[in-house]
This record gives C-alpha cells, sequence and structure tokens, in this order.
C-alpha cells in the first residue's frame, strides 16, 4: 500500500512541478521577447528615415535641366552628365571630369533610366567603388540628366544620436557607412535572401549579438537594394525590467502550495477506503489545490500587464525621438500620413483644443486637450490608446499607438494549457483511484503499462508532441529566421476565414477528391472480374496494384511527360482520330482533370485488392442458393455481393477521402499549383506558406483546420454510413 500511495504521489506531483517551472519561464520568455519587438521598430524607423531623406532629396532636385550646372554647387552635388535623346554627352560637371555612364549598374539603374525615359524624376541609393551615392535620373527636352551626389556620413550618426541605436547602412550586402561600433563587413546571404522576400524588419543574431536589420527598397520600393542595421546602444530605450526585485518568488511560492495540496489530497484519498469518502474529499481537496495557481496566474498576467506597457512607452519613445530627424533637412510643415508612416505610430498636430492634422480621419474629431505633456494612456476615439506629447506652448505633435499585448496573450495562452496539465494529472490519479480497487489490480495495470510504454512514448514523440507544437504554432507568428515569435491569438484563424487563396485551395481539394467514388466503381468492376480461377490471373491482380506502389514522384514525372501538349502520348494518340492537341496542365480548365485522371489509374489498384479481400470473404453458399433460386448475376450482385460489401466499401470511403485531402506530390511535381492557382491544393498551401515563405504559424493554422474538416467528414461518414455497413 505504501508503494501505492507514492506512485500516486508521484503521478500527480509531476504535473504540478511542471506548472511551476514553466510558469516561471513564461515570465522569463515574455521579457526577453519584448527586445526583439522594441529593435525590430528601430530598424523600421531607421529604413523609412533613408526612405524620407531620399524623397527629400529628389524633391530639391532642379525642375529644369537647364538650371541645374547654376544649382550644383548649392546642391552638393558631385557630379553629373547630360545625355541627348540619341546618347551624345552635351554636358559634364565639373568639365574636367570623365562623363558618368548612362547605365552605371545594369541591375539597378537600368529600371531608374527607363522611369526618367518616360518622363518621370527618380532618385535611390547606390554603392560605387564602395562609397554610398544618391544616384538620380531627371528627364528634360529630350535629354536626360544623370547625377551623383554623396551620402552624408552624418546621417547615420544623426539617427544614432538620437534615437540611442547604432546604425549601419549596407548596400549590395557590404557595410558602406556606419555611426560607430563594431558592425560585420558583409550580411550573410541567408539574411539578404530573407530581405528580399518579406517587407518588414527582422530580429536576429549576427556575429553573436542581438540586431535588428530592414531592408531599404529602391526608388520603386519593389526590390530591395539595401538595408539598415541597428543594435541598442548606451542610449537606447531598455527593455522593461522586472516588476519586482523577487519577482518568480510569488507565482513560486502559490505554485509550490498548489503541488503541497495536491499532495495532500492523494494522501488523503488513499487512506480512505469508503468510494463515498474517497469522492467527498477528492472534492473538497481539488477546490484547494486550485486556489493557489489561481493567486499565481493573477500575478502573472498582472505583471505581463506592466511589462507590455513599459515596452510600449519604449517604442512610442523611439518614435518621439525620430521626430527631431525630419526637421532637420524639412523644416517646412510635413503631411501628418506621411509623418506617420516615418515614426511609425499616428500623429496629430494640435494647437491648443485645435486638431491641426491627423493622420487618420476619426483621430482629427477627438479631444486631446487632457492629455498631460509626456507618454502616458487615454482613451483616443474610442480607444485606448499610448501617447507622447511634446511640452510648450504653440503647435505640437502628438504620437498616438495602440499599447503592446503580446506579452499578456502569451501569459494567459500558458496559463491555460499549464492549468490544463495540473488538472489533468488529479484526473488521471483520480481514475486510477476509483478504478484500482485494491492493490493488486493496480499492480496487474501498472505491468500492462509497462510493456505498453515503449510504443507509447514513440507515439507521444513523433505525433502527439509534433500534433501539439503545432497548435501552439498556430497562436504564434513563427518564422525561423526571427528569434521573437509573439503572440498573436486567433489571428491567423482569422486570416483564414479572408484568404481567398487559402479558400480556392479548399475547393480544389474537394473537385479533387471527387476521383474517390469514381475510382470506388472501377476497382469494383475489376476486383469482380479478377476474383476468378483463370490463369494468369494473380498477374493481371499485380499490374493493376502496381502503380500504388510505384514511387509516386516517378509516376509523376512519367504522366507530366505523357500530358506534354507537343510531345506527349495523350495527344498524340488522340492526334491519330483527328482530336486535339489539349493543354492538359497547361490551362486552368483541364489541369485539375488531368490530375483526377491520374489519381483514378494509381489508385484502381489499392482499391482493388480491399473489394477482392471482401469479395472472397463471403461464403460461396450464397452464391448457390440464390442460382437454385434462379437468381441471375445482376440480382445476385445487387442482393448479396453490394450488401456484403458494405463494410468493406465503407472502409475504402472513409481511407480514400482522407487520402484525397492530403494530396500533395502530385502538385508539388507537376503543377505547383498552376496554372493560376487551378491545382492550388490544401496541403500543397500549407507547404508554400510554412517552407516558401516561412509563415509557420500561419501554416499551422491552415494544418489544423485541414484536420477539423477530415475529422468532420469521417465523423459524418460514421454517422450515417457506419451504422449501415454490418450484413442484415
Amino acid at each position: 500500500m505504501k508503494r501505492l500511495r507514492a506512485s500516486l504521489l508521484l503521478l500527480v506531483a509531476l504535473p504540478a512541478l511542471a506548472f511551476a517551472v514553466a510558469g516561471i519561464a513564461v515570465v522569463v520568455s515574455s521579457r526577453a521577447s519584448l527586445q526583439p519587438v522594441l529593435d525590430r521598430h528601430a530598424a523600421t524607423r531607421a529604413a523609412e528615415y533613408f526612405r524620407y531623406y531620399r524623397s527629400s532629396r529628389l524633391a530639391e532636385m532642379p525642375e529644369s535641366l537647364d538650371r541645374l550646372e547654376a544649382g550644383a554647387a548649392e546642391l552638393d552635388v558631385e557630379r553629373y552628365t547630360i545625355y541627348d535623346d540619341a546618347g551624345r554627352v552635351t554636358e559634364t560637371y565639373p568639365l574636367n571630369a570623365p562623363p558618368l555612364p548612362l547605365a552605371i549598374d545594369t541591375e539597378q539603374s537600368a529600371p531608374m533610366l527607363d522611369a526618367a525615359r518616360r518622363g518621370h524624376a527618380v532618385l535611390d541609393l547606390m554603392a560605387i567603388d564602395g562609397q554610398p551615392v544618391w544616384l538620380a535620373y531627371l528627364p528634360g527636352n529630350e535629354q536626360i540628366a544623370v547625377v551623383l551626389r554623396d551620402v552624408s556620413p552624418e546621417l547615420a550618426e544623426r539617427f544614432a544620436e538620437r534615437t540611442g541605436y547604432d546604425l549601419a547602412l549596407y548596400l549590395d550586402a557590404s557595410l558602406v557607412q556606419a555611426s560607430g561600433g563594431s558592425f560585420v563587413e558583409a550580411l550573410p546571404a541567408t539574411l539578404t535572401d530573407s530581405l528580399a522576400s518579406f517587407d518588414r524588419a527582422l530580429a536576429v543574431e549576427l556575429a553573436r549579438a542581438p540586431i535588428a536589420v530592414a531592408p531599404i527598397k529602391d526608388f520603386d520600393d519593389w526590390d530591395a537594394t539595401g538595408a539598415v542595421v541597428v543594435r541598442a546602444g548606451e542610449g537606447a530605450p531598455l527593455p522593461p525590467p522586472p516588476s519586482l526585485p523577487n519577482a518568480p518568488i510569488a507565482p513560486m511560492s502559490a505554485l509550490v502550495l498548489a503541488a503541497a495540496a495536491t499532495l495532500l489530497i492523494v494522501w488523503r484519498v488513499t487512506r480512505t477506503s469508503s468510494t463515498e469518502r474517497r469522492a467527498q474529499n477528492l472534492r473538497r481537496g481539488f477546490a484547494i489545490a486550485l486556489a493557489p495557481p489561481a493567486l499565481a496566474a493573477f500575478w502573472l498576467v498582472q505583471a505581463d500587464a506592466e511589462m507590455s506597457a513599459r515596452a510600449t512607452d519604449a517604442m512610442i519613445e523611439v518614435s518621439y525621438r525620430c521626430i527631431t530627424l525630419m526637421t532637420i533637412e524639412e523644416p517646412d510643415s510635413i503631411p501628418a500620413n506621411v509623418a506617420a508612416a516615418f515614426l511609425g505610430t499616428d500623429l496629430v498636430v494640435t494647437d491648443g483644443p485645435t486638431v491641426l492634422e491627423a493622420s487618420r480621419p476619426e483621430l482629427a474629431t477627438a479631444d486631446y486637450s487632457g492629455l498631460e505633456p509626456g507618454i502616458g494612456r487615454a482613451n483616443v476615439a474610442g480607444r485606448r490608446m499610448a501617447y507622447a506629447k511634446t511640452e510648450g506652448g504653440g503647435a505640437w505633435p502628438i504620437l498616438l499607438t495602440t499599447p503592446l499585448e503580446d506579452a499578456r496573450k502569451t501569459t494567459l495562452f500558458w496559463l491555460a494549457g499549464l492549468y490544463g496539465l495540473l488538472a489533468v494529472g488529479v484526473l488521471i490519479y483520480a481514475s486510477l483511484a476509483f478504478a484500482a480497487e485494491n492493490a493488486i489490480e493496480l499492480r496487474e495495470a501498472k505491468t500492462a503499462w509497462r510493456f505498453v510504454s515503449p510504443s507509447m512514448i514513440l507515439l507521444l514523440l513523433f505525433s502527439a508532441a509534433p500534433l501539439l507544437f503545432a497548435f501552439y504554432l498556430s497562436f504564434h507568428r513563427w518564422n525561423l529566421l526571427e528569434p521573437a515569435k509573439p503572440f498573436v491569438g486567433l489571428d491567423h484563424y482569422i486570416d483564414l476565414a479572408r484568404d481567398g487563396l487559402f479558400w480556392n485551395a479548399a475547393k480544389n481539394t474537394a473537385i479533387y477528391s471527387l476521383y474517390v467514388p469514381a475510382t470506388m466503381v472501377f476497382a469494383l468492376a475489376v476486383a469482380i472480374l479478377l476474383n476468378r480461377k483463370i490463369k494468369g490471373v494473380a498477374l493481371l491482380r499485380a499490374v493493376f496494384f502496381l502503380p500504388y506502389i510505384t514511387s509516386f514522384v516517378a509516376i509523376s514525372i512519367v504522366w507530366q511527360w505523357m500530358y506534354d501538349p507537343d510531345f506527349g502520348l495523350f495527344n498524340w494518340s488522340l492526334g491519330l482520330v483527328g482530336l486535339g492537341p489539349f493543354p492538359w496542365l497547361n490551362s486552368p480548365s483541364t489541369a485539375l482533370l488531368a490530375l483526377i485522371i491520374m489519381a483514378v489509374w494509381i489508385h484502381i489498384g489499392f482499391q482493388m485488392i480491399i473489394f477482392l479481400a471482401g469479395l472472397q470473404a463471403i461464403p460461396g453458399e450464397f452464391y448457390e442458393a440464390a442460382m437454385i433460386d434462379g437468381a441471375g448475376p445482376w440480382r445476385r450482385f445487387w442482393r448479396i455481393t453490394l450488401p456484403l460489401l458494405k463494410p468493406t466499401t465503407f472502409f475504402v470511403l472513409v481511407t480514400s477521402i482522407i487520402g484525397s485531402f492530403q494530396v500533395f506530390t502530385f502538385v508539388y511535381v507537376m503543377t505547383e499549383g498552376g496554372p493560376l492557382h487551378a491545382t492550388d491544393v490544401i496541403v500543397y498551401h500549407i507547404y508554400q506558406n510554412a517552407w516558401q515563405f516561412l509563415r509557420m504559424g500561419y501554416a499551422s493554422a491552415m494544418s489544423w483546420v485541414l484536420f477539423a474538416v477530415i475529422f468532420v467528414i469521417t465523423l459524418l461518414q460514421f454517422r450515417f454510413l457506419g451504422r449501415r455497413t454490418a450484413p442484415s
């Protein structure tokens, strides 16, 4: 009995201990995750800083090429060359300098030259001989000017001075300008490739130092031609410190008390012989055990709410410091929507109670007279907002943003899961305590579990654990290149409801699954024909079954050639009778049909084997009795074969439907979801989002939606067809 009691104590104590440890880990990890969020915000501001500076430089360029030479010294233009419409040099500056080539860098300057020939003045950043320059193309009357202007080395220093973040500018992945500190000379190729794929800043670790990097787009905001890297310096806003010096003590104490109370329950219940008394003690103790974790949960949520507020204050402070960067080169008024994009916040300019300008129309009607100078919280336009307001009289800007909630959401999510873990431990104990009336029964159960445990461990590690991890990912914005994995709640599932490509993939998957009933009809017919004792029947069965056990990749390649519009076997055969050619895989109207035809050919063999096994299980006496009664072949099929094949038919239908919703290989090899997403199915759509776009969280949400759809369809099949599968 002592061994029984010790085993049960250990069974319930382990989940409680895991809850205590994980609760502390939640606080530590959520605090650590806010620093990359703050760094990404600063990197985005740096990229917008260069974008804003580029716009102001372009606005300073003369409207007429005739005034370019007169204004060159005033504009700090280093060199320029004017070409006529035939590509001949008509003027250079300085006079003795060699002319600038019309296309300095083919890859970057060619699109700019095309835009200038269409009458648009364009300007962009470029690295020439390792130095950053502004390259401009100015159109004129049958002339084009190529202008170079050095990038001021003070740009990075100004940003670092006002924001507290060290800044480095990279062009063509090479370092061309830095405010100070040590930065790597070249960005890794994997990082530059990621910047080309994402239109936002990334928080990464480079040379064992946490940094944030943001892409610098070209003149038409299409390709990433460079990058800015920021790193928190001495004057940068710091991440929020722990709320209390002894932050882990309060939740740890509460959780240890929960574990102790749970152990007391086990001890009381184990010593009780009466089943009624045992249930009564269990109910009382369960409420006592869950009270300390409830207090710990309340403390953790409040601590993370405070931490999120401090992180919001740090982010809005970075934006607030960037205001002065806008007024250095552009003393005149800047449109509020332009300033808001640069600062990463909403912006309102007020003069006393009067709103002069707002980045959004709904903000122009709000009352800001009650806002105190500094950083704080207020209800603005019906929403709780964080704000930063300057001091002084006259017109001043007010920055507004929505407070961060990532840390608080993450804590609530994890607390719910960990609370469930503790409850599961107690429920496992309760079930064992009521099921095992004596130690002998429990000992036998423990022996059985020892034999099953190796398989259970493998099942948990390679099936249950990935399943739960995918469920966890679906609630987070999870990118393999970013250390920060913010909690987004149900955002992925809400985005799925609005994602037209996902619904298109779901529609294509449903249409593709129609091959199942067609294949079942052909497979049953083949199984009946081959359910005879004739010469060579074993070879025929093997021939039909061979496609199903052949590599699907190899089959896809062969069928891709057979579907070729010019040299394929199908179009060649149809051409013999004057039909075709048909663009089987190249037309949206026929591509999915081509995959369905191939799927029918592949799966006939598998379904034929299953139906053949079902046919051979039907006693021959039934057919003999029916023949004696005068039943013909069709009557025997409808009255004997088909009813007795109901269990087999049900099995084939369920497994084939599940398999059809998981189709991937054919689409991946033959069409890649095209043309025009005509063959884009759910699993291939999941693969694209996970491994091409690196949106692991979004892909996990799609996976769980697919699981739910398959589960519901299978449940409906069992509900309406399962009860009728038994032979009458």
